[in-house]
C-alpha cells in the first residue's frame, strides 16, 4: 500500500549508525544546469536520500535519513522572487523507523517536478535542476551578512531609543513643573469660586423660602376651592345619576315590553299559518319556472322595475337592479334550478347573483323582471312551477295535473333535505336567509338590555366573541348573544370581511388559543373558528354614508387630477379583480373619488394599492418622490 509517492535513492547499501552533519547549503549555476549543494562533514556513510513535490503548494521536500543541519531547525528566507528556492524550513520527523532531516523548499516556477537529477562530488550532495540562470548564495555566508546587518541596526535603534528616552525625560520634566504651576492657579481660581457660589446659594436658600411660603398659602387656599367645587360636582352628579337610572330603567322596561311584543306578534303569525314574510323586504314574489328545456326566474318588486335601471351580468355574474330598498340586507339563497345563486338588497338597489355559466336572457314583463335560460339549456320532462310569497308555497306539477299547497316541512323534505325551518310556514325549500355574524374587535365591552350606556348590562364581550346581527339602532348594533338579544357599541364590532389585517390576525391567533384550530385542515371547515362563515356570500361591500356613490363617473374634476394634499382614504376595494383606492375631500366629504393604479394625480399617478395603503409617484420640479397614504382602522387610527 502507497501512502506517499516518496523517490528513494539509496547512495550506499548501508545506512550509518551515526548521524551525519550537513554543515552549509549554496546554490550554484553554470552552462549546463543549476544545482542546490549539500556540504557535508565527510564523504563517509552519506545517509538516506528522497525527494517529494507538492504542485498544489509549489514546494519541494528533501530528505536525508539520520541527518543533522550545522546551522540548527527553523526558517531561513533566501530570496522570495527566485525562480528556484525561496525559502527553506528544516526539521525532523520520524519516517518507517528511521529519523529524517527534512528540508521544505518553497520553490519558483522554475522548479516544478520531484524527478530532479542528483549527484555527488566529494562530501557535497547535488539536486540538479533545468536551468542555467539562477542567482547563487550561500546559506551560511547569507545569514551571516543578514545577522550582521540585524546587530548594526539594532545597535543603531539601542541608541535612537536612548536618545528618545532622554528627550521624554526632558519634556517630562517641563510638563512636571507646567502642571504644578496650573494646579496652584486652578486651585486659587476654584477657591474663589466655591466662596462666590456660597453665597449665591445661600441667598437663593433664602428666595425660595420665601417663595415656598406663598405657594404654601396659595394651595391651602385652591384646596378649600377644590373641596367645594368637588362637593358641587359630586351633589349635581349624584343628581344626575338618579335620573339617568330611572330613564334607563323605563327605556329598558320599555324595550323590554317592546321585545316581548314582537316575539308575541311573530308567535301568533306562525300559529295562523305563515303569515309572516320569509322574502326579502319589498319584494312581493319570486318564482321559479322548468320545463320543456326551458328555466325560468321571475321577481316582483313593491316598486315598478325598468329595463333602464338594470345593469349586468358583471364579472362576478351579479345583475344589479336600481330599485328603492334597504343598503343592505341578509342574503336569500336560492337551492334550487340552475339560474340564481342568491339574491340580497345592496346599496345601489337589488342584487341578483347569478349561478356560475348561467347566461339568461332578461326582459321587463308589467315592471316584473324575468330572466329565462335559452333554449334546451335544461333537459328535464315536463313541467315544474315554484313561487314564494309571503302568504305561502304555491307548487303545481303539469305532469300530475294537481295544484298543491304544502306546508313547509313537507315541502322541504321533498326537495332540500338538508334544508332547516329558519323564520315560519311561509318560507320557500329554496329560500335561505344568511345571518351576518359581527366579530367583537374591541377588548372588552359590555352587552346592554337597550341602546342605552346607562341600561342594564347582560354581560360582557371579549375580542373574537361572535355576535349575530340583527338590527342597527342609532350608535349601537342590536345583536343575540347566547341565545339573548341585546345591544352593543356599534364602534366596538365589525363584520368578518371589514377586519383589518391586524385584526384578522390576532383573530386566528385568538380562535387557536379558544380551541378553533382544530379545524384547520378541514377542507368543509369555516375559518377562525366561525360557526357562520359558510353562510356568507362572497362579494364587495361598502356604504356610502350619504356621500356622492364613488363609483358614477367624476365630472367637473380639474384636468391637472386630484391633489392629494386635500383628500383623505376611506376605504379599499381589495376582492374585486382591479383594486380600488376610495378618497374624499377633507373639507367637504360628501365629494369622494376612486383611483386605480395607474391613474393620474396632481403632479404623479397611483404606483401601488395595497389591502391597507395607496402609494403615489409625485414629481415636481423636476424631483421625483414617494407617498404613501394609510387606510384608517375602525376607531380612526392608522392601520
Amino acid at each position: 500500500m502507497m501512502k506517499n509517492k516518496f523517490i528513494l535513492l539509496f547512495l550506499f547499501v548501508a545506512v550509518a549508525a551515526n548521524a551525519t552533519l550537513i554543515k552549509d547549503v549554496r546554490f550554484d549555476c553554470d552552462s549546463k544546469n543549476c544545482a542546490v549543494a549539500f556540504q557535508f562533514e565527510s564523504d563517509k556513510d552519506l545517509p538516506t536520500f528522497f525527494q517529494k513535490y507538492d504542485a498544489g503548494a509549489k514546494k519541494l521536500t528533501l530528505g536525508f535519513s539520520t541527518s543533522e543541519f550545522a546551522m540548527g531547525e527553523g526558517v531561513y528566507q533566501v530570496d522570495p522572487s527566485s525562480e528556484w528556492i525561496r525559502s527553506m524550513r528544516v526539521y525532523k520527523e520520524p519516517y518507517r523507523g528511521i529519523d529524517f532531516l527534512k528540508i521544505e523548499c518553497v520553490v519558483g516556477p522554475s522548479v516544478s517536478s520531484d524527478k530532479n537529477d542528483i549527484g555527488l562530488v566529494k562530501s557535497s550532495f547535488l539536486v540538479k535542476f533545468n536551468g542555467n540562470s539562477g542567482k547563487s548564495w550561500t546559506l551560511s555566508k547569507l545569514f551571516a551578512d543578514r545577522k550582521k546587518a540585524a546587530e548594526k541596526a539594532s545597535l543603531e535603534e539601542k541608541k535612537r531609543l536612548a536618545e528618545e528616552k532622554k528627550a521624554e525625560e526632558k519634556k517630562a520634566l517641563e510638563e512636571k513643573k507646567a502642571a504644578e504651576k496650573s494646579a496652584k492657579e486652578s486651585a486659587a481660581a476654584e477657591k474663589k469660586r466655591l466662596a462666590e457660589e456660597k453665597k449665591a446659594a445661600e441667598k437663593a436658600a433664602l428666595e425660595e423660602k420665601k417663595r415656598k411660603a406663598e405657594e404654601k398659602k396659595a394651595a391651602a387656599k385652591a384646596a378649600l376651592e377644590e373641596k367645594k367645587r368637588l362637593a358641587e360636582e359630586k351633589k349635581a352628579a349624584e343628581k344626575q345619576a338618579l335620573e339617568e337610572k330611572k330613564a334607563a330603567a323605563k327605556a329598558a322596561k320599555e324595550e323590554e315590553k317592546r321585545i316581548a311584543e314582537e316575539q308575541k306578534a311573530i308567535d301568533k303569525a306562525i300559529k295562523e299559518g305563515g303569515k309572516v314574510s320569509a322574502l326579502l323586504a319589498n319584494i312581493k314574489e319570486m318564482t321559479v319556472l322548468i320545463g320543456s328545456g326551458m328555466e325560468q326566474f321571475r321577481i316582483v318588486s313593491e316598486s315598478p322595475v325598468e329595463i333602464q335601471n338594470i345593469i349586468g351580468p358583471d364579472k362576478a355574474s351579479v345583475i344589479t337592479v336600481g330599485l328603492a330598498g334597504p343598503k343592505k340586507s341578509p342574503v336569500f339563497k336560492i337551492g334550487a334550478g340552475s339560474l340564481v345563486k342568491s339574491v340580497s338588497w345592496g346599496a345601489n338597489g337589488l342584487r341578483i347573483q347569478l349561478q356560475n355559466g348561467a347566461k339568461p336572457v332578461m326582459l321587463v314583463q308589467e315592471g316584473t323582471l324575468v330572466l329565462q335560460t335559452s333554449e334546451n339549456a335544461i333537459k328535464k320532462d315536463g313541467f315544474v312551477f315554484w313561487s314564494a310569497r309571503p302568504d305561502g308555497i304555491y307548487v303545481r306539477n303539469w305532469m300530475k295535473g294537481n295544484d298543491e299547497k304544502p306546508n313547509f316541512d313537507t315541502f322541504v323534505s321533498k326537495f332540500e333535505k338538508d334544508s332547516k325551518k329558519l323564520v315560519s310556514g311561509s318560507q320557500t325549500f329554496h329560500l335561505r336567509p344568511v345571518v351576518r355574524e359581527l366579530i367583537v374587535v374591541a377588548d372588552e365591552t359590555e352587552f346592554y338590555a337597550a341602546p342605552n350606556e346607562n341600561s342594564q348590562v347582560l354581560n360582557r364581550v371579549v375580542f373574537g366573541e361572535r355576535l349575530v346581527s340583527l338590527d342597527v339602532s342609532g350608535l349601537f348594533s342590536k345583536v343575540q348573544y347566547n341565545n339573548r338579544v341585546g345591544f352593543v357599541n356599534k364602534r366596538a364590532v365589525s363584520y368578518m370581511d371589514e377586519l383589518s389585517s391586524v385584526q384578522a390576525e390576532r383573530l386566528k391567533q385568538v380562535d387557536k388559543e379558544r380551541g378553533n384550530a382544530s379545524l384547520e385542515g378541514d377542507e368543509n371547515a369555516n375559518p377562525n373558528g366561525s360557526q357562520l362563515d359558510g353562510l356568507y356570500e362572497d362579494r364587495v361591500t361598502y356604504s356610502s354614508f350619504g356621500r356622492r356613490d364613488p363609483f358614477v363617473d367624476i365630472k367637473g374634476l380639474v384636468e391637472e387630477g386630484i391633489n392629494i394634499d386635500q383628500v383623505e382614504l376611506v376605504g379599499i376595494i381589495w376582492e374585486s379583480d382591479i383594486p380600488m383606492a376610495i378618497l374624499v375631500e377633507s373639507k367637504n366629504p360628501s365629494v369622494s373619488y376612486t383611483l386605480k393604479e395607474g391613474d393620474k394625480i396632481l403632479n404623479g399617478k397611483v404606483l401601488k394599492i395595497t389591502q391597507t395603503d395607496v402609494l403615489f409617484l409625485i414629481q415636481e420640479f423636476g424631483v421625483s418622490r414617494r407617498y404613501s397614504m394609510g387606510l384608517p382602522d375602525k376607531f380612526g387610527g392608522q392601520k
